[in-house]
C-alpha cells in the first residue's frame, strides 16, 4: 500500500470509529488495528478505551496489548489504574484471558517494561491486573 492509500484508509478508519453505529465503530478497531504504528490511530483507539460501550473499550485494549507494543500495553495499564470503575473491569478479564488462555503474555510483556517507563497510574492497573489474575 502506498502513502496515500494508507493516508486515505486512516482517514475512513477514523471517521468509523466516530460512528454513532456500534458495528461500524467495532470494524473501525480492525481497522486502526492494522495502522497501529500511525500515530493518529494509536491515540485513537486510546481514547476508544473511554468508549460509551464497554464493548468497544474491550476491544480496543486487546488491541492495544496484541499489536501495540509496551507502549500500547502501557496505555491499557494507565486506563486501568486511573479508572474506579466496573468497566474497566472487563478490559481486566480480557488481558487475564488473553495471558491465562496462552493468546498473549500480558504479565510478561508487562515485567519488561522498564520501572521508569511506569507511570503511578500504570502501576495502579498492573496491580489491580495480578489481584484479578491471582498472582
Amino acid at each position: 500500500m502506498n502513502t496515500a492509500d494508507e493516508q486515505v484508509g486512516l482517514r475512513a478508519a477514523l471517521e468509523h470509529s466516530r460512528s454513532d453505529e456500534g458495528l461500524v465503530r467495532l470494524r473501525a478497531i480492525s481497522e486502526l488495528s492494522a495502522l497501529i504504528f500511525d500515530p493518529q490511530a494509536r491515540r485513537r483507539l486510546v481514547e476508544m478505551l473511554d468508549d460509551d460501550v464497554v464493548t468497544m473499550q474491550i476491544e480496543a485494549a486487546e488491541v492495544l496489548v496484541r499489536y501495540g507494543g509496551q507502549e500500547g500495553l502501557l496505555s491499557v495499564l494507565e486506563e486501568l489504574g486511573r479508572r474506579d470503575d466496573g468497566d474497566v473491569d472487563y478490559i481486566a478479564y480480557r488481558l487475564s484471558d488473553l495471558d491465562n488462555l496462552g493468546d498473549f503474555p500480558v504479565l510478561e510483556t508487562a515485567s519488561a517494561i522498564a520501572e521508569s517507563d511506569i507511570s503511578p497510574d500504570a502501576r495502579r492497573g498492573l496491580k489491580d491486573l495480578h489481584d484479578v489474575m491471582g498472582r
